[in-house]
């Protein structure tokens, strides 16, 4: 048992020899030294773990392209702009101005001149009648809404029909501002075709 013991304790003295004389060698030159016969150890100098932790390199990050708001504590993507209807403040405007309100001698003018341009040469034909009334309407009232009467609303009426020597009467009733709202009408009367064109405008507030 006492050379079990002694050759333990020979065992670890020689064990601990061979780890003191073999020592690894730094490979970090100390000061002062040059060349390959530097590289010693240096008491000051470990080792760095592969546990430690080692300086994080921050790349530039590219900024976002998505607009966020932090205010109101939503965000919103460039691409739910324009899905909310804009809501306007009332102006409370009851009348129109001077210069806007609408002018039955200058609308009267137009009229008359849509009638002659699409009417001019065109005989009465029953079976025509309801395209070419169509037609007549929008283009009126296209041409009277580019004369920039704001804040109207038009009713456009055209009405034609076979010339036979025969009497005619084209009679409406309104119930409107007479201080805003007006209306003008024009007619035509050849080849045995006759046309009668109203446009009601109506103010509104």
């Amino acid at each position: 048992m006492a050379k079990v013991q002694s050759l333990t304790a020979e065992n670890l003295a020689d064990h601990h020899g061979d780890q003191t004389g073999s020592k690894r060698h730094s490979i970090y030159a100390k000061e002062g030294s040059e060349g390959p016969s530097a590289m010693t150890t240096n008491p000051s100098m470990r080792r760095m773990s592969r546990f430690e932790g080692r300086p994080s390199v921050q790349y530039g990050r590219r900024m976002s392209q998505v607009s966020r708001s932090s205010v109101t504590g939503s965000s919103f993507a460039h691409r739910h702009i324009g899905l909310f209807p804009v809501k306007l403040q009332n102006t409370y405007k009851v009348e129109p101005d001077t210069s806007e309100v609408f002018k039955p001698g200058n609308v009267q003018g137009v009229i008359q001149e849509v009638l002659d341009e699409c009417l001019d040469g065109e005989k009465y034909n029953s079976t025509q009648c309801r395209n070419l009334t169509q037609m007549l309407t929008d283009l009126i009232k296209s041409r009277v809404k580019d004369m920039g009467f704001n804040r109207y609303k038009y009713i456009v009426t055209v009405t034609i029909g076979q010339d036979c020597d025969q009497g005619v009467h084209v009679v409406s009733r309104c119930l409107w501002n007479k201080d805003t709202d007006n209306y003008a009408e024009a007619h035509y009367n050849k080849n045995g075709l006759y046309a009668v064109a109203a446009v009601y405008a109506c103010y509104f507030e």
